[in-house]
């Protein structure tokens, strides 16, 4: 297995160098870098190379979608297998959620779990031989923030209706001095809300994962020049690679739910804790 697993990053390093020369890339060669260079007169293959954050976002979403609407279809009482990994999941991210948002978990459920789903194996691809993490290109996560900034307004005029929306984009004026406000806090919501937590998002995942390909694609070259002395380094870093990704992946589904926490109506959250406080042992007990 050692052998084998040496022998593909050396492979992919020795092409890598080749891609790096032309393009100043710095990370290892996926299958599109592979086939664009084994028929460079293709415009299928050089389509697909141009576009291959695209392709690989393609497949791994393909992947979700098969391998849930697999698990779907078994219907044992008793979950095995694949139905028992995607309850796992589903349940572990469930509880997560809903420990922020209340009773509103399992409403937003589908969409934080799709996202953490998603961006964790878009994350991981990156360590599978000749394939790629999408993530690692900016063009990827900005439009993920944008998916989680546009949910997040749609969410505050959905629970809390268009007028009190912009009441709660104007800073919640309660008096002369605060009507003067308005353009002012219209502004600052403006530019915090639809510009800095997209940008930020974005940034901190892109910034993480580009830099564990360009670590991972420096050991691989010192795979190569040292003949594999460098193996046991280069395994530590994946370990620690697969344990950042999934560190971003739930930082990103942990800010985005706190974002949709913060335009949720208030007095249900109050609610729902007086709810909790209500039926805790401590509250039966006296």
């Amino acid at each position: 297995m050692e052998e084998t697993l040496q022998a593909a990053h050396q492979i992919a390093a020795h092409a890598g160098a080749s891609h790096a020369a032309h393009s100043g890339s710095h990370e290892l060669p996926n299958i599109t870098t592979l086939l664009s260079q084994l028929w460079p007169d293709s415009l299928f293959f050089h389509f697909i190379h141009q576009w291959e954050n695209i392709f690989f976002c393609t497949l791994i979403a393909l992947l979700i979608c098969l391998t849930a609407l697999y698990a779907a279809r078994q219907k044992s009482i008793i979950p095995k297998g694949i139905q028992n990994v995607w309850e796992f999941i589903v349940e572990a991210i469930e509880g997560f959620v809903s420990s922020i948002l209340g009773s509103h978990g399992r409403k937003h459920l589908p969409f934080l779990g799709t996202l953490f789903l998603y961006i964790l194996l878009m994350d991981w691809s990156g360590l599978v031989p000749l394939m790629k993490s999408p993530t690692s290109s900016w063009s990827t996560t900005i439009a993920l923030a944008l998916c989680v900034m546009v949910y997040v307004q749609y969410t505050g005029i959905r629970e809390q209706s268009f007028f009190s929306y912009l009441k709660h984009m104007a800073g919640n004026p309660s008096n002369a001095f605060g009507l003067v406000l308005i353009p002012l806090m219209l502004a600052i919501n403006i530019v915090i809300e639809w510009v800095a937590v997209p940008l930020s998002l974005s940034l901190r995942l892109f910034a993480n994962i580009s830099s564990e390909d360009m670590l991972l694609f420096k050991f691989a070259e010192l795979n190569v020049m040292f003949k594999g002395i460098p193996f046991l380094l280069q395994l530590f870093a994946n370990l620690l690679a697969i344990a950042f990704s999934f560190v971003q992946a739930f930082v990103f589904m942990l800010l985005s739910t706190v974002y949709i926490s913060q335009v949720l109506p208030h007095e249900d959250h109050g609610a729902h804790e007086e709810k909790e406080l209500a039926h805790s042992p401590t509250t039966i007990n006296h």
